[in-house]
C-alpha cells in the first residue's frame, strides 16, 4: 500500500519544488570577517577608528572579568613566577598572585568582543592567549598598535619561566580564547 502512494508523494513533492523555481531568492552576500586587533587598552583599541570608546571598554571588561574568574591563582609570588615566568605576576590579595594581563585580542564586530592576553612562555616578541596560542608582533595578518608591539617587543627581553610550559602556536585569529 504504501509503495502505491509513494509516487503520489513523489508527485507532490516535485510540484512544491517546481513552484519554488520560479521564485528567485536574494542571495545573501556572505558578511566579510570580522578584523581582529592586539590593543594593551580601550584608548588604544577605539584610536584604530573601528569602534567606540564604549565598544571597546564593554569587550575589555567582559575580557577582564574572565580573567578574573578563570586565570590560574597561585599560593606565592614564587609559583607564579615559575608558572608564567620572572615579572609576569600581579598581586591579586594576600598570597595570591595570577599572570598579569597585558594586552587584549579584540574582535571587532557587533557587539565586539576580547579575550585578555598574557607574555608569552618563552622569550619572544609575541603575547599569550588563554589556551597557550602565540600571537607574535611580526604577524602581519594582525592589526596591533604601536603601544602594542612595543610592549610585545619588551617580552622578547624577559627571561623565560622555569618550567616547560610550552606554548601551542596556531593561526593568530584561529581559536582564541
Amino acid at each position: 500500500m504504501l509503495f502505491k502512494r509513494l509516487p503520489l508523494f513523489a508527485a507532490i513533492a516535485a510540484a512544491a519544488t517546481l513552484t519554488a523555481c520560479g521564485q528567485a531568492e536574494e542571495p545573501h552576500a556572505a558578511a566579510p570577517p570580522a578584523e581582529h586587533g592586539v590593543f594593551v587598552s580601550s584608548t588604544d583599541c577605539a584610536d584604530r577608528g573601528k569602534l567606540t570608546l564604549d565598544q571597546c571598554g564593554q569587550a575589555i571588561d567582559q575580557a577582564v572579568a574572565a580573567h578574573n574568574q578563570n586565570s590560574p591563582v597561585y599560593k606565592s609570588l614564587r609559583q607564579c613566577e615559575a608558572a608564567q615566568g620572572p615579572e609576569r605576576c600581579d598581586r591579586i590579595g594576600d598570597n595570591a598572585y595570577r599572570a598579569r594581563v597585558q594586552a587584549f585580542f579584540v574582535t571587532m564586530s557587533d557587539p565586539a568582543t576580547a579575550v585578555a592576553l598574557y607574555a608569552p612562555h618563552g622569550s619572544t616578541a609575541a603575547f599569550r592567549s588563554p589556551s597557550k596560542q602565540e600571537l607574535s608582533a611580526s604577524d602581519e595578518s594582525l592589526n596591533m598598535s604601536h603601544a602594542a608591539i612595543s610592549l610585545a617587543n619588551d617580552n622578547a627581553r624577559l627571561p623565560a619561566p622555569t618550567d616547560n610550559h610550552g606554548a601551542a602556536l596556531g593561526e593568530a585569529a584561529g581559536g582564541i580564547h
